[in-house]
């Protein structure tokens, strides 16, 4: 435990650790094959997708034996993005839109799934919510401890993170408690959605962000708890009665393989569309 807190705490060692294992994965990325062997597709990008696109990847090898198609540690959305413009992997997820420069370098995104955003905690952790209210005293450090008087181990992500920001929107008292607490030299800021959703596991009393989809296609052994009472679901995120999700999109460049064609259809097929719905997925219509 002492060496996870370790690892990820202090600003400089995360940004190093990060750029480190980013530049890694993709150095290693498996490189097209030779003449007549079989097709490959590579796939990389952020964390919260991958146990999703990796059952999608099994599914598909079994129909498509003929394409061997290999889904990489998290990369996040930048670094996926990057390493497609690179030209080392076939596919980027992200859980963001391009941003105009990307756009301008021919590359294209088609939204295909959202997922609830879920406050998570250790299994044994006895309390089953969490409130917008209470939110500001845990990320301020004045409340410390869960009602059973368990210690409350918060864990962060980077301030950057897209649901760091969806949080710090809530309210202004949670804006400012998150700003708070980043100066709390104490808490784990967890890199990627593979570390957190790991802490989350592993660390008890534990409170963070994660996704549905992650907890359901990586089968993690989480608590997810209600959030002022509601249910993170995807029939409440398609109602509309769960507001906080994150969207997920396929990014692809100038000139998709005609396998990478044959993955992305897959992708929006019935049997894609089941697999991520019963994962968590909200799945779109495709072309939207």
């Amino acid at each position: 435990m002492k060496d996870f807190f370790g690892l990820f705490s202090g600003r400089s060692v995360r940004t190093f650790t990060f750029a480190i294992a980013a530049t890694a994965v993709i150095a290693l990325a498996p490189q097209a094959g030779a003449a007549g062997s079989p097709a490959r597709l590579v796939i990389g990008g952020t964390g919260t997708a991958l146990g999703g696109m990796q059952l999608l990847a099994k599914a598909f090898s079994e129909d498509h034996p003929e394409i061997k198609t290999v889904v990489l540690p998290s990369l996040g959305s930048g670094g996926g993005i990057k390493a497609l413009d690179a030209g080392k992997i076939d596919l980027a997820l992200s859980a963001r839109p391009l941003k105009d420069k990307e756009s301008a370098k021919g590359l294209s995104a088609t939204l295909y799934a959202r997922t609830p955003i879920v406050f998570a905690t250790h299994k044994k952790t006895p309390s089953g919510n969490v409130t917008l209210s209470e939110l500001p005293g845990i990320y301020s450090g004045a409340t410390s401890k869960w009602q059973d008087g368990t210690p409350l181990r918060l864990i962060l992500r980077p301030e950057q993170e897209s649901d760091t920001q969806l949080l710090r929107g809530l309210s202004r008292e949670l804006d400012a408690a998150i700003a708070t607490a980043f100066t709390r030299n104490e808490l784990l800021v967890a890199v990627t959605d593979q570390d957190n959703a790991s802490a989350l596991e592993t660390i008890p009393g534990s409170l963070g962000l994660t996704t549905l989809a992650q907890i359901l296609s990586e089968s993690r052994n989480l608590k997810p708890l209600t959030f002022d009472g509601q249910v993170a679901s995807v029939d409440g995120l398609h109602s509309g009665d769960y507001p906080y999700c994150k969207t997920l999109y396929l990014v692809v460049g100038k000139d998709p393989s005609e396998a990478l064609e044959a993955f992305v259809t897959y992708v929006f097929s019935k049997t894609g569309r089941d697999i991520l719905t019963a994962t968590g997925h909200d799945v779109a219509e495709p072309g939207r």
